[in-house]
């Protein structure tokens, strides 16, 4: 049996920032999984560990509270 949450609407919203994060350093998505092995992200498609996001966000140079400020929930 699968527990595991599914909001659509923030994994979208999620997504679209880190591509936000990808955009502004002008890197692909293959150099970012290079560099951090974490991928199929920014399709929105994926529920992102929090363990994942913090990598991430420390890959960006980028505090939790500055990913979540622009985040809206429904």
């Amino acid at each position: 049996m699968n527990n595991q949450r599914h909001n659509e609407f923030l994994m979208t919203q999620v997504a679209k920032k880190l591509k936000e994060l990808r955009s502004v350093k002008k890197l692909t998505q293959a150099e970012v999984y290079r560099q951090t092995k974490i991928g199929r992200i920014e399709s929105g498609n994926s529920n992102i560990t929090m363990s994942s996001l913090s990598e991430l966000c420390k890959f960006y140079q980028i505090s939790f509270e500055d990913f979540f400020k622009e985040i809206r929930t429904k």
